[in-house]
């Protein structure tokens, strides 16, 4: 029998609901990755169906199917009418096959990143990345692919306010730096007139930024230049700068560095600019967001991070740059631009 005074420090103990819901998180993230992987949501966009239709259109089986949906109903990505389920309208967005907004190839790459996320605490103990970057720079085709996909999907939603933020009206030459998918160039080069733009990134990486460029109809207008940008040279005459989702990958040195390199090989009033996840401030403890990117960048990059915006507007200031500032990317965008232009 338990006696009264440990049924009293029982009662006196906080609610464990907070750690419970914690520990089963990831069972939310496993319900929408393998119903975005079996492409549950694209059929239902013509329409309510049941768990036994759906399973046939899918190819998959009758009561794991149900059970699957009433698993996405639960977290909103459906609703249930009888035996019938429904997109919403969130999933109706972006879990559908040729919508403008789908996403799902940005859910492969976070997929892609559980495991290197199950060894949190190895990292943390020892300091060594999870899973070696490479692999989703070039060495694993199929991992690449995910990779720049994931990254054009999310750049489409920053690259539809980016130039609202910035105005690059007049600017002729865009060196986007680390340029990725080319989302940014393609956005940028399609509501400039006259701007054209060499994005430069690795092979393996390029191989995929030719078929998204092509398919946007950008390629007159967009050279894609192999190399490392370390150590690649950025030639110069360039009046306009892009460097958006690298310096997170980078010791502040090598920001220093690549900052310079950006001034050097541009024109007197060029315009750079610096795209990226940053915390408020040197304290680097806010906002939770940041931190969160940061322990997902160590997992990923030997020097992974996330840097202060007071950081990178001070290392802009040291490469030469004048009338920096910074501006947020408006909610729910993470992102913030540091912005700075040569004398």
């Amino acid at each position: 029998m338990i006696d009264s005074s440990a049924r009293a420090a029982a009662a006196a103990l906080p609610n464990p609901g907070l750690v419970m819901r914690l520990a089963l998180a990831y069972r939310s993230s496993m319900a929408l990755f393998a119903a975005a992987e079996l492409d549950l949501f694209t059929p239902l966009a013509n329409g309510a169906m049941s768990a036994d239709d759906l399973s046939r259109a899918c190819g998959t089986q009758p009561e794991p199917t149900r059970l699957l949906l009433e698993a996405c109903a639960a977290e909103g990505l459906v609703t249930r009418e009888g035996d019938r389920f429904r997109n919403t309208a969130v999933a109706d967005a972006y879990l559908v096959k040729g919508r403008p907004a789908y996403i799902a190839h940005g859910l492969k790459f976070a997929e892609d990143l559980y495991p290197a996320w199950g060894n949190l605490a190895d990292t943390v103990r020892t300091g060594r990345t999870a899973m070696a970057h490479e692999t989703v720079l070039g060495e694993d085709k199929a991992k690449t692919r995910a990779f720049v996909y994931a990254m054009h999907e999310r750049a489409r939603g920053i690259s539809a306010v980016l130039p609202h933020n910035v105005d690059f009206s007049g600017r002729k030459r865009l060196l986007d730096v680390g340029g990725g998918p080319g989302t940014y160039s393609i956005v940028l080069v399609r509501q400039t007139p006259g701007l054209t733009s060499t994005v430069l990134d690795l092979p393996g990486v390029l191989e995929v930024t030719r078929e998204i460029v092509a398919e946007h109809g950008a390629a007159d207008r967009i050279e894609l230049r192999s190399g490392d940008y370390q150590s690649a040279s950025f030639g110069e005459g360039y009046d306009a700068a892009l460097l958006s989702g690298i310096m997170h990958r980078e010791t502040p040195a090598t920001c220093r560095m690549l900052l310079r390199k950006v001034f050097d090989a541009m024109v007197p009033g060029g315009m750079a600019v610096v795209s990226d996840v940053f915390f408020e401030n040197d304290d680097r403890n806010s906002p939770p967001f940041a931190t969160y990117f940061a322990l997902n960048m160590m997992l990923m990059a030997e020097h992974g991070t996330c840097h202060a915006k007071t950081e990178m507007s001070a290392w802009m200031k040291e490469a030469g740059f004048g009338q920096v500032e910074v501006r947020d990317l408006p909610p729910p965008n993470p992102h913030s631009l540091v912005i700075g232009f040569k004398p």
